[in-house]
């Protein structure tokens, strides 16, 4: 142990605080983002800016220590992309229930469905924005809008033509 210290610059028990810590942040992050990331996607704004600056600088610190090495940052990020990594080969498991959401129709026919937007964790306010920044100015003009797995939105146009194949895997679309 005393030889790794001296050669990396922090022992094995920092090293293993420093994979705990990581892995714990990695998790609370990817839960919060995954909650609250359509929020941060839907339009970058000054305050969204700062925020992702701002919560990587104290995730940063705390992953880091009070006394931040390259090897604890080389050990920290190693972390980071195998949990990434990980997480990755996960999300394709069917079913699983940390895999990614499935696109889910949030209107159908011009009428929202408040229960599909609870769901994808949107509210009604920050649904009409988005169909307003996407040239929508009345909801009867709304054939079918879709939050993505991705947390994008795409609109069907009423009256616009559509084969079936684009509405596979799409939850909560009445036949």
């Amino acid at each position: 142990m005393n030889a790794l210290s001296t050669e990396l610059g922090v022992t094995g028990w920092q090293a293993l605080s420093l994979v705990i810590g990581a892995t714990v942040l990695f998790w609370v992050f990817t839960l919060l983002i995954s909650f609250f990331g359509h929020r941060l996607r839907a339009g970058l704004t000054g305050s969204s800016v700062a925020l992702m600056m701002l919560i990587g600088a104290v995730a940063a610190r705390a992953m880091l220590g009070p006394d931040p090495t390259m090897t604890a940052g080389l050990i920290v990020l190693a972390v980071l992309f195998c949990w990434e990594a990980i997480f990755g080969l996960l999300s394709h498991m069917r079913g699983a229930p940390w895999a990614h959401r499935e696109a889910r129709a949030v209107i159908q026919h011009g009428v929202i469905d408040e229960a599909a937007l609870h769901h994808v964790h949107l509210k009604s306010p920050e649904l009409i924005v988005r169909l307003r920044q996407a040239g929508i100015t009345r909801l009867e003009d709304v054939g079918v809008a879709i939050v993505e797995r991705d947390g994008s939105l795409t609109i069907i146009r009423a009256g616009q033509p559509v084969d079936a194949q684009f509405f596979a895997g799409v939850a909560g679309l009445a036949a």
